[in-house]
């Protein structure tokens, strides 16, 4: 059988290329944003005690997500560079131990994740009257982490060998099926009263597990760039030990972003309540945007490692250079059009809280003028990850985060007067700082890794 059409990223005009790759990304993750949305809705019409445990299961269940994401990243990289080199053979072999290894890391989280779901949550604060319904929400999301690790993994490594299109379909397809679930197990129908908070979570489960499903039917059919075979399914130790030298850096990197994350949302709400509403509603267009510019960066990752891979370095470079540019010129534009309607777009959000918004305000002056300094910083860190290097954008980005943005928050927050001031402009303070840093390691320092020599050969091939 042919195989699904994939977009060609060693030859062509680069910024088409960039192009092609990067809107199917952006469409899928931008679905996603969607879904939350209408998620948080459903579950928003059972009341505030249901609303709170989803609220607190959240950041819980982000973690254990973030710190799974390294092997979806390892395995991006290594498909790419292998798909640049033409080694089909490694290829399918790389598909295949990843997903062993997703698997087996999977199964251990959602084990540990669920035996310490009390301790969590009562050390987060949790507080009794949402405790259980927080339990039983977590209970069901753990049981589907595996087959969600296994679906995210295998989109990765889809989208790096080129197949996008059909990775953004699946995905979509998935969020479609969640949003029709989401109200039939929530409120129930016919005479059934549904479940509620646990319904909500099936729904997520269910769709992931159908979304997987697919791209496994599709990589078994001969169809796709990424075939399974069962002579591939051997554990192959020294592959284990290639893809968890990428995947520990990359997974230290989206863990520790996130709990950065909490830990700013922590100091805006010392302020009081203004702040911390303030908070929640001012990154809110910033995670809409947040999608475009990750997905940038992970077509930027895609295109620089196939590129390696075949030995082009000089097109690699030149990826880096038009990406760099793009994401800058881009966003920079994107947040300047914001500018004269912040006040209306915070007001949709907290419609009648003057304080909120106002607040809310003071963060998007701080936060949409600089966007595309942030953009870039996020492209050039996906430069590095697609030339065999998440240590170098780990070291990077935790640089910036716990160097440079939470000292300056917790500084200016806690020692002068401007208070959630400090937590607001510590975004782009951490940016501006880590820009250079960037740069410099993209003109002088070795980034250019060819992973494709180290990678495990089959050995029974």
């Amino acid at each position: 059988m042919a195989a699904s059409k994939r977009v060609m990223m060693t030859e062509g005009p680069l910024l088409g290329v960039l192009l092609r790759v990067a809107w199917p990304i952006t469409f899928a993750s931008l679905a996603q944003s969607v879904h939350q949305i209408v998620n948080a809705w459903f579950v928003g019409r059972l009341g505030s005690e249901s609303i709170a445990a989803v609220a607190a299961s959240g950041p819980l269940f982000g973690v254990l997500l973030s710190l799974g994401s390294g092997l979806s990243i390892a395995g991006a990289v290594l498909v790419a560079q292998n798909v640049g080199a033409g080694k089909t053979e490694a290829t399918d072999h790389i598909a295949a131990q990843t997903l062993l290894m997703v698997i087996a890391v999977g199964l251990c989280f959602a084990i540990g994740g669920f035996l310490l779901a009390p301790w969590t949550l009562r050390l987060i604060g949790v507080e009794e009257q949402v405790f259980d319904l927080s339990w039983q929400y977590l209970t069901i999301t753990y049981l589907g982490l595996t087959p969600m690790y296994c679906f995210l993994a295998s989109q990765a490594m889809l989208q790096s060998a080129g197949e996008v299109r059909f990775a953004m379909n699946v995905s979509v397809a998935a969020v479609v099926l969640n949003i029709v679930l989401d109200p039939l197990l929530i409120f129930g129908v016919g005479g059934w009263e549904g479940w509620g908070v646990p319904g909500a979570a099936l729904a997520t489960v269910v769709a992931r597990i159908g979304a997987f499903a697919a791209i496994l039917h599709h990589m078994m059919s001969g169809r796709s760039s990424l075939h399974l075979k069962a002579k591939h399914c051997i554990p192959d130790i020294k592959h284990f030990k290639l893809a968890l030298g990428l995947a520990i850096p990359a997974s230290l990197e989206q863990g520790g972003r996130t709990f950065g994350s909490l830990l700013l949302m922590s100091f805006a709400a010392l302020f009081g309540t203004v702040s911390l509403a303030a908070y929640g509603i001012g990154v809110l267009p910033l995670f809409f945007w947040f999608a475009p510019m990750v997905s940038l960066s992970i077509a930027t990752a895609t295109i620089v490692g196939q590129n390696i891979g075949a030995g082009k370095v000089d097109r690699a470079e030149e990826t880096a250079r038009t990406a760099s540019w793009l994401a800058f010129a881009g966003f920079t534009v994107i947040g300047l059009l914001h500018l004269p309607f912040i006040r209306a777009i915070y007001s949709l959000f907290a419609p009648g809280e003057t304080a909120v918004i106002d607040e809310a305000v003071n963060f998007g002056w701080a936060l949409y003028p600089f966007m595309g300094i942030m953009a870039l910083t996020h492209v050039l860190r996906g430069v590095f990850r697609g030339a065999g290097n998440p240590r170098q954008a780990m070291t990077i980005a935790l640089v910036m985060q716990y160097g440079f943005q939470i000292p300056f928050a917790w500084s200016i927050a806690m020692f002068t007067e401007h208070g959630p001031l400090g937590v607001w402009w510590s975004y782009t303070f951490g940016s501006l700082l880590g820009t250079p840093i960037c740069l410099w390691w993209l003109i002088k320092g070795p980034w250019r890794r060819n992973l494709v020599s180290e990678a495990a050969e089959p050995s029974n091939a």
